[in-house]
């Protein structure tokens, strides 16, 4: 349980958070006879850019940017006619391949208006350059490398591991190649794995050597050759055309200065982000720093123009309320969450059209299938958009949508059913921990976690699985509007990138968040040029509740450790033991589920 911070400790949360010089306006204002200098417009893209909206401090200003927030920034600068070029930081991008297209297509939006990108990057790898290379010029310092090379995908496996702790997977799947239970029950991939995942590799490989190709302006063979001969250098890539400069960052600020013909410029790192122009001081003033921090003060008056609801379904699918995803931890999708912010869109007549903007890798069988049934009951057209993972029930509660929409590189299908039980009697005896077990009549002891499925318990779990998938592969066809066995010969748990799944009509375009959103408005009656909204659900948290979340939710977190061994195992296995909590935890109250492979790293 999380302790609650003290009211001194939240004053001193604040002061780090939001520094003194935010307690009044910005009084450093420009002379009105000073000349104007150009803008060049500073952002910084790294880490783990989130696709909901970040948590809001003062005046409703987030904390951070979320995805949707970069793009608009770079739009704002785009057609601000002060803003003259504009410089990308681009590190450690921690984002799928579908993120990563978005900003591309940015980047080269921004391009259209005649002013200049440049990427700075110091340490890359194959996604940062994916972004970068949608820029005029890419910089690289001296000391800088280039981790440009061929793709991987990396599964670990853990039965042996388990095998000593005495610890036993029971896992059943549908379809050959549902392979999310293979890291617990196997020492390496099956064929059916490798397959699907070589497969997923080389269109991934693909669009990177095609994003290299458009800009050398080559051959994807050429472009091919030249991410093979990585790792480089700077001065090595720069021979190859992987990058334009080798400069420090100062050097590019004068080089950016010297083209535009200028003796100097404005370097704006805070270009677009809301002004927060409130007193903070005194009693009163603290007052209404914590009613910011609690989010209140980001509530505005809605309008009577015509709006696209956006809603954003991120993360595990789970029966309940969503949690996490902002300031702490991973986010979860809860069914309820999702669903209210879908009848408070329909609800809205000024609503004309949704947007499901979808970033999940699936989970519970039943809540996607409530989610679902949700989609499909709402009478106003909606958009399903597919973010980096939309696989298994991230796929399932897309097929209502009355469009589809994937990025190239989104990891989705998945169409199967997976589950089991992990069994920890072997585990309990070795600290000397015995059970003694009576049952009447049959499969009392189905959803045991001391002894594996017997012959008549799994032969009903094989019941439940197989009519799970049927459900599952009838919505699909029913979304896509082809029979049954078209479907069903793309499913058995399939994954595929987005490229793959449109060319198989298990998507309708490829696209991003905007094109989707143009659709939803074409769908939606709302005419080009006709002035309209945008309703962002879930509403942005405060920073009080993302940090504690919901008071009813405060004391949900997970306390199950599968191995009962978590404080005992290496901090590599830590990761992998979170993961596996957060799985007993769905096990316990539904066996069948309908989720992506687990652990599946690709880089």
């Amino acid at each position: 349980m999380m302790s609650r911070p003290t009211l001194l400790g939240w004053a001193f949360l604040s002061a780090l958070a939001f520094p003194a010089s935010l307690h009044a306006a910005d009084e450093t204002k420009p002379k009105a006879d000073a000349p104007k200098l150009p803008i060049v417009v500073e952002l910084t893209i790294k880490g783990l850019i989130s696709e909901e909206p970040s948590p809001v401090g003062f005046e409703g200003t987030p904390i951070s940017d979320n995805l949707q927030g970069l793009i608009d920034r770079i739009a704002k600068a785009k057609a601000d006619k002060d803003v003259k070029a504009l410089v990308l930081r681009i590190r450690s991008l921690s984002v799928g391949w579908a993120r990563a297209h978005e900003l591309r297509e940015a980047i080269k939006s921004f391009r259209v208006s005649g002013k200049k990108v440049y990427a700075y990057l110091d340490e890359v790898d194959n996604k940062d350059y994916y972004v970068a290379c949608a820029a005029d010029e890419v910089v690289v310092p001296e000391g800088g490398w280039l981790m440009i090379k061929g793709m991987a995908a990396e599964v670990t496996f853990y039965k042996a591991l388990f095998d000593k702790l005495g610890v036993k997977a029971d896992w059943m799947q549908v379809g050959k190649y549902k392979s999310y239970g293979e890291p617990f029950t196997r020492t390496t991939m099956s064929p059916a794995f490798r397959e699907e995942i070589t497969e997923l590799l080389h269109d991934t490989y693909s669009m990177l050597a095609e994003g290299l190709a458009e800009r050398k302006k080559i051959s994807v063979d050429a472009a091919k050759a030249i991410i093979d001969g990585g790792p480089y250098t700077p001065d090595a890539a720069k021979k190859v055309g992987l990058i334009d400069r080798v400069a420090y960052d100062d050097q590019l600020v004068s080089e950016i200065t010297k083209s535009l013909g200028v003796k100097s410029v404005k370097v704006d790192t805070k270009y677009g982000k809301a002004k927060a122009e409130v007193d903070f001081s005194g009693f009163g003033g603290f007052m209404k720093m914590m009613q910011a921090l609690a989010g209140e003060s980001a509530k505005k008056p809605e309008s009577g123009l015509p709006k696209v609801a956006i809603i954003y379904a991120s993360g595990a699918i789970h029966v309940g309320k969503s949690s996490g995803g902002s300031l702490l931890g991973e986010a979860n999708m809860g069914s309820d969450t999702v669903i209210k912010n879908l009848k408070e869109a329909e609800a809205d007549k000024t609503v004309k059209a949704i947007v499901l903007r979808v970033d999940s890798p699936g989970g519970s069988a039943l809540a996607s299938d409530l989610i679902w049934r949700e989609v499909t009951r709402i009478d106003k057209p909606i958009v399903a958009s597919m973010g980096d993972v939309a696989a298994s029930g991230g796929y399932y509660i897309s097929m209502g949508a009355d469009k589809v929409f994937a990025e190239p590189g989104t990891i989705t299908g998945s169409i199967g059913v997976t589950g089991g039980k992990f069994v920890l009697g072997g585990l309990m005896e070795k600290f000397g921990v015995t059970t003694d077990t009576i049952t009447v009549g049959k499969n009392g002891t189905i959803f045991s976690m001391n002894t594996p499925f017997s012959d008549t318990e799994k032969a009903a779990m094989q019941r439940l699985m197989d009519d799970t998938y049927k459900q599952f592969v009838s919505k699909a066809a029913a979304g896509r509007k082809v029979p049954f066995d078209v479907i069903d010969k793309l499913a058995g748990g399939r994954v595929y990138t987005g490229r793959q799944a449109k060319k198989l009509n298990l998507v309708d375009e490829l696209g991003t968040v905007a094109d989707a959103i143009a659709a939803a408005k074409n769908l939606g009656g709302i005419s080009e040029g006709t002035k309209s909204e945008l309703l962002i659900l879930p509403k942005p948290q405060g920073v009080l509740e993302s940090l504690l979340g919901p008071l009813e939710d405060r004391d949900a977190s997970i306390k199950l450790d599968v191995l009962g061994m978590g404080g005992f195992l290496p901090e590599g296995i830590k990761p992998v033991i979170a993961k596996l909590n957060g799985l007993s935890k769905l096990l316990s109250k539904e066996p069948v589920v309908v989720i992506m492979p687990f652990d599946l790293q690709i880089h």
